[in-house]
C-alpha cells in the first residue's frame, strides 16, 4: 500500500499536467481557429475589403501612374470647346475617326475604345469610323453584356441569360477584337475586375484582351522564340510577324492555344520563369512576359490596385488629342478612349473607389479599365493570400498571441502583443507597397488582437482576484477579518503602520502542560499534525465568541477581546470562550490522541494592538500589562493544579459564572499582587458538589487572609479529606506547612500575599 500511493500520486500529477496542457492548447487554438474560419466567410471577406483594404490604400496614398497607358477622355470641356452635344453618343462619328487617325499618327501599340456604337448613324460617318478602326489593325472595341430574364408561362420559374450587345456590323468587323468590360458587384466601391467571365461562356473581358494584344504586339518575336523552345510543332503553325498573326480571324483562339502550351509546360517543369529570365530579350519584353505568365496562374477575378484619385493616370481631353496632341506622347502605348465621369453627370457614369472617400469624386469606367490594364501590364494587381494561407495565417496568429497571454506575465504579454501587432501592420504595409500582396488586417488586428487582449485582461483580473482572495484567506488566518478587509482602503503609509492602537481589552493566554516532554517523544511531522488538529478545535471557539487570535508561541495561544466601549460583554465572551476551550480539549483528549492538558489565563486592562516588528517580519499582536498578566496567571495554574484562572478585574460585575476566590498572588516579574479567581467548569451534575467545595474553600481562605495559619491549615486539611483531588486546597496546605517552618519574625502583614517566586515545593 505504501508503494502504491507514490505511484498513484505520480499518475495523478501526470494526468493533471496532461489536462492543463490540453486546456492550454485548446484555449490558445480557439482564438486562432475562430479568426481563420471568419476570414473565409463572406463576412470576413467583406470586413477585409471594406476596412482592411481601405486602410492599406490610405496608408500608401497615390502612386506613379502606369507609363504604358494613357486615356483620351470624352469630357464636358471637349463638348463645349468643339460645340458638340452634351450626350457623347450623339457626336458625329467623324470626330472619332479623326481622333483615331491623329492617335495612329503617333504609332501607339493598342487603341482601346471603351465605347459601343450599336446604332446606325450617317453611313458616311460610320464608314469613316470603320476605316479609321481598321487602318492599323490595332483597335479593340468594347461591348457589353445585357442580362435578360424570360418568365416561364404558367409557372413561377424564369430563364435568365446574358446576351452580348455589339457595335454595328461595319464598325465591329473593323476592330481587332471586341470584349465587354465587367466589374463584379460590391457593396460600395469598385475593388475587382474580371479577366474571364464564366457565366458568359468563359468570355474574355476588355482588360484581358487589351493586355493580351499589347503583350503579343510588343513581344511577339520573343513569345515565338519561347514557344519554339518548349513546343516547336505548335510554333511552326504561326507566322513570323504580329501583323500577320493579328490579321487572322482566329487570333484569340491562337493566343489561347499558346497560353495553354505555356501553362502546361510550366505545370510540368516549373521552369518557364527561368527561361524568360535567362533569355536575351529586351527588358520590356521580359517584364511583359513575366506579367503575362503571372496572369496565367491567377483567378479570373483580380483586385484593382488603384493608382489614386480621378486623373492620376495620364489623361488627355478629347479636344486636345484632336487638335493639340504633343509629339510622340502616345508612341507604343495603350491608348484608352472613353467617357469622362463629368460628361452628363445625371447619368451617374462614375464609380466610387477607396480614394473617393476623401475627395467625394467618382472615377469614370474608362479610368477603371485603364487601371486594370495598367495593373496587368505592370503586374501590380493586388494579390490576396491563397485560401490555405488565408486559413493558416489567422490560425497561427491567434495561437501565438494566445500562447503569449497564457505563458507570460500580463504586462510583458501586453507589450509583446502590441509589438507583434505593430510589426504585423508594418509587414502588411510593406508587402502591400512593394509586392502588392494583400494581407488581412481586420480579422487579425481589428478582431483577434483586441479579443485576445480583452481575454488576457480578464484572465489577469481573475488571476489577481484569485491571488487576492488567497492572500485574504491567508491573512485572515493571521489577522482579524476587519483588518484584512480594510487594507485596500488604507493609505500607502498606513498599510503596515507600526503604531499600536491603545484600547481596553481582555487577554487570554493558553499553554499545554508538559509540551516539552511531548515534543521530545514525538516525530516533528506527527507533532505538527497533532498541534494543527488541536488548534483547529480551539481557534474557532475564540472567533465564534468575538475574539482575535493575536499570537502563537509553540503550544501557546494568545487572544484578545477588544472593549472600546468599556462594557462587560467582551469579558463575558472571553470567559465563555475559556470554558468552551476547556470542554473542547476534554473531548479532543478522548479521540485517542495524546492527552493535551491546557491551562488558561485571563486578564484585562489597556493594551496596544497593531503590527510589531520591522520590514521583512511584522506580527499583529497585543502588547501591554494585561498580556503579561494573562501569561503569568496561566502559568500559575501549574502551581495550583487548576485549568482556568482569571483576574478579579475580568469577572468584576459578572453574573452566571461559577468562580472560586484564590487570593492574592505576587506573580513573577510583577511588583503588585494580583487577585486571582478560578473559573470553574460548571456541568449540571457537578454544580452542587462544586458549590460545596467553593463555600468551604472560601471560609478557609478567609482564615488564611486573617493570618490564622493554624486554623486555616486545619480547614484546608478538612477540605482535602472531602475533595482529595482539589489542586488549590493541596497548594494552600503545602504553603501553610512551609510557613510553619519559618521564624515568627518573618511572618509580617504581607504573608497572606503569596509570592510565586518564593515557592519551592
Amino acid at each position: 500500500m505504501k508503494l502504491a500511493q507514490p505511484v498513484f500520486d505520480h499518475c495523478l500529477s501526470f494526468a493533471k499536467l496532461l489536462l492543463k496542457t490540453f486546456k492550454f492548447f485548446l484555449l490558445s487554438s480557439l482564438a486562432g481557429l475562430l479568426g481563420a474560419v471568419l476570414l473565409l466567410t463572406p463576412l470576413g471577406v467583406y470586413l477585409e475589403e471594406e476596412f482592411g483594404l481601405t486602410w492599406l490604400f490610405s496608408a500608401r496614398g497615390e502612386i506613379a501612374p502606369p507609363k504604358d497607358v494613357a486615356i483620351i477622355s470624352v469630357d464636358q470641356t471637349s463638348a463645349e470647346i468643339l460645340h458638340l452635344p452634351d450626350d457623347p453618343e450623339k457626336w458625329p462619328r467623324g470626330y472619332y475617326a479623326r481622333l483615331l487617325n491623329r492617335i495612329n499618327a503617333q504609332r501607339p501599340a493598342i487603341i482601346a475604345l471603351n465605347m459601343v456604337f450599336n446604332e446606325n448613324r450617317d453611313p458616311q460617318s460610320d464608314q469613316l469610323l470603320a476605316e479609321a478602326i481598321a487602318a492599323n489593325n490595332n483597335v479593340i472595341l468594347s461591348n457589353y453584356l445585357k442580362h435578360k430574364i424570360i418568365p416561364m408561362s404558367g409557372t413561377d420559374d424564369a430563364v435568365s441569360y446574358e446576351s452580348v450587345i455589339e457595335s454595328i456590323g461595319i464598325i465591329n468587323a473593323a476592330a481587332l477584337y471586341t470584349a465587354p468590360f465587367l466589374i463584379p458587384k460590391t457593396s460600395s466601391t469598385v475593388k475587382q475586375f474580371w479577366t474571364n467571365k464564366d457565366s458568359a461562356g468563359d468570355l474574355r473581358t476588355f482588360p484581358d484582351i487589351v493586355f493580351q494584344s499589347y503583350v503579343f504586339k510588343t513581344a511577339y518575336r520573343d513569345i515565338m522564340a519561347l514557344l519554339k523552345a518548349i513546343n516547336p510543332a505548335l510554333a511552326a503553325k504561326y507566322p513570323d510577324s504580329f501583323v500577320q498573326f493579328a490579321g487572322n480571324q482566329a487570333m484569340l483562339d491562337n493566343i489561347g492555344q499558346i497560353q495553354s502550351a505555356f501553362a502546361k509546360f510550366n505545370k510540368d517543369n516549373g521552369q518557364l520563369g527561368q527561361l524568360i529570365a535567362k533569355a536575351t530579350f529586351p527588358a520590356k519584353s521580359k517584364h511583359l512576359l513575366s506579367s503575362w505568365l503571372e496572369l496565367l496562374h491567377n483567378q479570373k477575378s483580380l483586385y484593382l490596385n488603384h493608382y489614386g484619385n480621378v486623373g492620376t493616370i495620364t489623361t488627355i481631353p478629347f479636344y486636345q488629342a484632336l487638335e493639340q496632341l504633343q509629339p510622340d506622347i502616345l508612341r507604343d502605348k495603350i491608348v484608352m478612349i472613353g467617357f469622362s465621369e463629368s460628361i452628363e453627370p445625371e447619368k451617374n457614369l462614375g464609380f466610387y473607389t477607396v480614394f473617393s472617400n476623401a475627395h467625394g469624386q467618382t472615377i469614370s469606367p474608362v479610368e477603371i479599365a485603364a487601371t486594370a490594364i495598367g495593373n496587368l501590364v505592370d503586374n501590380i494587381w493586388l494579390k490576396p493570400l491563397d485560401p490555405a494561407y488565408q486559413f493558416l495565417l489567422p490560425l497561427v496568429w491567434g495561437i501565438v498571441l494566445s500562447v503569449l497571454c497564457l505563458s507570460c506575465p500580463f504586462h510583458i504579454s501586453i507589450g509583446l502583443i502590441l509589438l507583434l501587432g505593430s510589426t504585423y501592420l508594418y509587414v502588411a504595409y510593406y508587402e502591400f507597397v512593394t509586392a502588392q500582396v494583400w494581407l488581412p488586417l481586420v480579422v487579425p488586428i481589428g478582431l483577434q488582437m483586441p479579443v485576445i487582449l480583452i481575454a488576457a485582461s480578464i484572465l489577469y483580473f481573475r488571476r489577481n482576484q484569485q491571488a487576492k482572495y488567497k492572500m485574504q484567506l491567508v491573512l485572515r488566518h493571521l489577522l482579524p477579518k476587519e483588518i484584512v478587509d480594510n487594507i485596500p482602503y488604507q493609505p500607502e503609509n498606513r498599510v503596515m503602520s507600526t503604531g499600536g492602537k491603545l484600547i481596553q481589552g481582555v487577554c487570554l493566554a493558553t499553554d499545554v502542560n508538559d509540551y516539552t516532554k511531548l515534543s521530545e517523544s514525538m516525530k516533528p511531522e506527527v507533532l505538527i499534525e497533532l498541534m494543527n488538529a488541536y488548534f483547529a478545535d480551539i481557534f474557532p471557539l475564540v472567533t465564534d465568541h468575538g475574539g482575535y487570535i493575536t499570537d502563537l508561541a509553540g503550544d501557546g495561544m494568545y487572544a484578545v477581546w477588544l472593549n472600546p466601549g468599556h462594557n462587560k460583554q467582551p469579558h463575558i465572551n472571553a470567559c465563555h470562550a475559556a470554558l468552551a476551550i476547556k470542554a473542547a480539549v476534554s473531548q479532543f483528549n478522548q479521540t485517542g490522541q495524546p492527552a493535551l492538558i491546557t491551562r488558561l489565563g485571563l486578564a484585562c486592562g489597556e493594551i496596544s494592538i497593531g503590527n510589531t516588528g520591522a520590514p521583512g517580519r511584522y506580527v499583529y499582536r497585543a502588547i501591554g500589562d494585561p498580556v503579561n498578566t494573562a501569561s503569568r496567571i496561566e502559568g500559575l495554574n501549574k502551581y495550583l493544579g487548576t485549568h482556568i484562572l482569571v483576574t478579579a478585574e475580568v469577572i468584576e460585575g459578572l453574573d452566571g459564572f461559577l468562580l472560586r476566590d484564590l487570593g492574592l498572588f505576587l506573580l513573577k516579574g510583577k511588583s503588585n499582587p494580583v487577585h486571582v479567581f478560578e473559573l470553574l467548569m460548571a456541568e449540571i451534575h457537578a454544580v452542587v458538589c462544586a458549590r460545596t467545595l467553593t463555600t468551604a474553600f472560601a471560609k478557609a481562605l478567609s482564615l488564611f487572609k486573617a493570618k490564622q495559619w493554624t486554623t486555616a491549615l486545619a480547614a484546608f486539611v478538612a477540605i482535602n479529606n472531602d475533595f482529595p483531588d482539589d489542586g488549590p486546597t493541596q497548594f494552600f496546605i503545602r504553603y501553610l506547612q512551609s510557613l510553619a517552618t519559618l521564624p515568627e519574625a518573618s511572618l509580617n502583614e504581607t504573608a497572606n500575599v503569596i509570592d510565586i517566586s518564593h515557592i519551592t515545593f
